[in-house]
């Protein structure tokens, strides 16, 4: 006698189709479960390093292509759940949470592709400004629209990339730029907040010398005119 069919697809194989498609879906949860712990984790470890600097940038500017996830958007298609690289969540969420503002500035010629996974992942709203087009300035033009929006100075920004042309490019702006190999971790953000801390002291001393300096010209033009 044959089977009964459903659909034209026996009860058996409905059965082992229901049974796969359960699989997948609690191996997801679980991936899900375990990557929400380690954004925790990654968060906490990352408060606690900002919390050890008395001068904190006023905007983290990130690249998006092997800095925030570790592919290159244009091989990427829209229909793709993307993700990030472990640590970088965490440090997001951190920085926030410190009151740092966050910006993007990408020269990915897929701003489309980029946009969606932002979407995706959540974290559109976390960016007060994103700059993502192609362009053969080394980001200088974004981060001049950067400034323009939020008119944060440069000397007040960090900036993560993947990219040494960037990197020195964007930091003869007056930028502290960080390069990373892979990917954003707690590591680059130590280095980035340390080498922030350092340039922001610097250019505190030099602002203070040519004002002691200013103030006792000013001085002495007085006193010949008093003279």
């Amino acid at each position: 006698m044959r089977s009964e069919s459903f659909g034209g697809i026996r009860p058996r194989m409905v059965d082992l189709f229901a049974h796969r498609a359960m699989e997948v879906f609690w191996r997801e949860r679980e991936r899900e479960r375990k990557m929400g712990e380690t954004t925790e984790k990654v968060k906490g470890e990352a408060l606690q390093i900002i919390g050890g600097f008395e001068v904190l940038p006023k905007l983290v500017v990130f690249d998006l292509d092997y800095t925030l996830w570790p592919f290159y958007c244009e091989c990427r298609s829209k229909r793709e759940i993307p993700s990030l690289y472990p640590h970088a969540k965490g440090i997001l969420l951190a920085l926030k949470e410190k009151g740092v503002d966050l910006a993007i500035a990408s020269r990915s010629p897929t701003s489309d592709i980029a946009t969606s996974f932002l979407n995706k992942l959540g974290l559109t709203p976390m960016f007060v400004t994103q700059e993502i087009y192609s362009s053969w300035t080394h980001k200088t033009d974004h981060f001049q629209r950067i400034h323009s929006r939020t008119t944060v100075p440069f000397n007040s920004m960090l900036f993560f990339d993947d990219e040494n042309r960037n990197i020195q490019a964007v930091s003869k702006m007056g930028v502290t730029s960080i390069f990373v190999g892979n990917g954003v971790n707690l590591g680059s953000l130590s280095e980035g907040l340390a080498q922030f801390s350092r340039n922001w002291n610097a250019s505190q001393k030099n602002k203070q010398k040519w004002l002691s300096k200013y103030s006792n010209k000013s001085e002495s033009n007085t006193s010949n005119h008093a003279a």
